[in-house]
């Protein structure tokens, strides 16, 4: 702590905690910044992130073809794809993979932030959120 020019007085506390590192990004098709807003919000160690994402991206991967099938996909690129899927849809993902309610929340938001974030970049923002009033959203790393 550094002393106030009053007397008596503080200017500030203990210095804040380091924000959350990044978990590493290579392995998963998400925006370094989605990964931080939901590393750095409660639930999941972030130290733990990449791995269970990357659970999850390798059972996403290999639904490919049922998702493009049976879904609706509002937005590709070269590095991933997106797909509307219902309210339920991570339910059974956590089923499969045994995941906790907590990391199932996890993965859901940051599916969801990273369909805000490119809605955002692309112009689409208001459409992607209202899509996510009676769906959510599945992002796929491209093969």
């Amino acid at each position: 702590m550094r002393r106030s020019e009053f007397p008596g007085r503080r200017d500030d506390g203990p210095d804040p905690p380091d924000p959350t590192p990044v978990p590493d990004a290579d392995e998963v098709p998400f925006d370094a910044a989605v990964l931080q807003q939901v590393a750095g919000g409660e639930g999941v160690d972030p130290r733990t992130l990449p791995e269970l994402l990357g659970r999850v991206e390798a059972h996403l991967t290999d639904s490919r073809a049922s998702l493009r099938r049976q879904f609706e996909s509002p937005y590709s690129d070269d590095r991933r794809e997106l797909f509307f899927v219902p309210p339920d849809y991570w339910e059974g993902v956590a089923s499969a993979l045994s995941l906790t309610p907590q990391e199932e929340l996890t993965v859901r938001q940051a599916h969801e932030r990273q369909l805000l974030r490119i809605g955002a970049e692309t112009r689409r923002g208001s459409e992607f959120d209202a899509a996510l009033d009676i769906r959510t959203a599945v992002v796929v790393g491209r093969e």
